[in-house]
């Protein structure tokens, strides 16, 4: 027994591994906080205004990741690699690139969503009076305005816990407001406020903290640095250009099923649909923090050629992902029905998570889960070919899945059972994320044996 608990301890006294699990564990307490304010909202809304909420909050975010250069990205993989290098004048001038471009976009966004509001609002909401509240929550883009750009510069500077933090707050503020607006009765405009001021908290606060360390980091007078200094704009270019492609990949297969099932089906739907993606977050919310904590990990020992260690990261993290979401798929399929919609009973008080009216949402929590839990324990696909700057092959990948799925949910879903969405985004998520797995242990392979590291040539 002891042998077993040894060997335990030497596995996690990993000090990559150690860190990036501390690093997630700073973001976790913030998720489940959302995770249960989400749930409160759903009882207190009902399944349509719900599902309204959902579709108000879904068009403006992906019409601002519609013009998003996920700039959070190119900051960890460029900035990261000057500041590694210790290249402080060109890290400050990467991150003024970085910022000019990802602001540029978000004004675009901005106007574009005040121009499409109404559009959006008949289309998958079916009452063009409500544009006026996709306008409000659409305030939210401006206060996020280089919200990507500032996240990435904390991740490459080690700021988790600032990251951490400030979400943290946020989802209290929100909380607090949420509640308040439920006990005076101010409805889904009360909700709306909360989640647009915890928006603006998001975007405006990692600004803020970044120009407070930057200084101590990269110099005083970093932001003098000149652009001219960026020596491979074209590249930067090229790989800001892919994200922002896979971005809106991802919006048309993933990141919109909301506003699929909403133009496609109805509020009702949609309402049906964010309900599953809730619990799917619950069983998300330990494994999300890992991919942007382990993605600096990766790219700082990719720079460094260490290969052995990206390895010894890649098997640990996949094993954890792979024992949660293993755990969490047993723990739906033997008591989700029960635990999740009807009242139990424990230790003389009654519990009821979601009201009888939202239980056609197990259906799709129990399809979702085959693809999310794929892209749960294989979630560093995407990230180890970044590391690789194969932000193309990511790109093309998802791009054909994407036409593939799109063209059978334009079919299929107005035909088939309401659950037949959730079949063909489980289906899109397993078969992407295989493909680029594969591709990436094959950019491992070849770049050991191209260039190994200096202690194992020795070895």
């Amino acid at each position: 027994m002891q042998k077993i608990w040894n060997r335990l301890m030497g596995w996690f006294n990993d000090r990559v591994l150690r860190r990036v699990l501390r690093n997630s564990t700073y973001l976790i307490l913030s998720n489940l906080i959302s995770v249960f304010l989400t749930i409160f909202i759903t009882r207190r809304l009902g399944v349509y205004k719900y599902g309204v909420l959902g579709l108000i909050t879904s068009y403006v975010t992906n019409v601002n990741k519609l013009f998003s250069f996920r700039m959070n990205e190119v900051v960890v993989r460029y900035v990261g690699e000057a500041y590694v290098n210790q290249d402080h004048p060109g890290t400050g001038a990467l991150i003024k690139f970085a910022a000019l471009v990802e602001a540029v976009t978000s004004l675009f966004a901005f106007l574009f969503m005040a121009v499409t509001a109404r559009f959006g609002a008949r289309i998958f909401l079916n009452d063009p009076e409500l544009a006026g509240l996709i306008m409000f929550y659409g305030i939210s883009i401006l206060g996020g305005l280089v919200m990507e750009t500032a996240n990435g510069i904390l991740r490459v500077i080690n700021k988790y816990r600032s990251i951490a933090l400030v979400s943290l707050v946020q989802n209290v503020i929100v909380a607090l407001i949420v509640f308040f607006a439920t006990t005076n009765n101010l409805g889904l405009m009360g909700i709306l406020s909360a989640y647009m001021i915890g928006k603006v908290i998001l975007g405006i606060v990692p600004v803020i903290l970044c120009l407070y360390w930057l200084p101590h980091r990269i110099g005083q007078k970093w932001w003098k640095a000149p652009l001219s200094l960026i020596t491979d704009k074209k590249a930067i270019l090229r790989f800001t250009v892919s994200t922002n492609i896979s971005s809106t990949i991802n919006l048309l297969a993933r990141d919109g099923e909301l506003l699929w099932v909403g133009a496609l089906l109805s509020p009702l739907y949609a309402g049906y649909y964010k309900t599953a993606m809730t619990v799917i977050n619950m069983v998300l919310t330990p494994i999300n923090p890992l991919i942007d904590t382990s993605y600096p990990e990766m790219n700082r020992a990719i720079i460094q050629k260490k290969w052995s260690k990206i390895r010894r990261l890649l098997r640990k993290i996949t094993a954890l992902s792979a024992f949660w979401t293993g755990a969490a798929f047993l723990g739906l399929l033997f008591l989700g029905k029960p635990l999740l919609f009807h009242e139990v009973n424990i230790l003389g008080f009654s519990i009821q998570i979601f009201r009888e009216e939202f239980l056609p949402a197990y259906d799709i929590i129990m399809i979702l889960m085959f693809g999310y839990g794929i892209a749960n324990i294989l979630f560093w696909n995407r990230t180890l070919l970044l590391t690789f700057s194969e932000a193309d092959y990511a790109t093309t990948v998802s791009f054909y899945t994407m036409l593939a799925k799109l063209f059978l949910t334009v079919v299929l879903v107005p035909r088939g059972p309401y659950y037949i969405e959730a079949i063909l985004l489980s289906a899109y998520l397993a078969v992407s994320v295989l493909i680029m797995t594969a591709r990436g242990l094959r950019n491992l392979r070849e770049a050991e044996k191209a260039d190994p590291a200096p202690q194992e040539k020795s070895a």
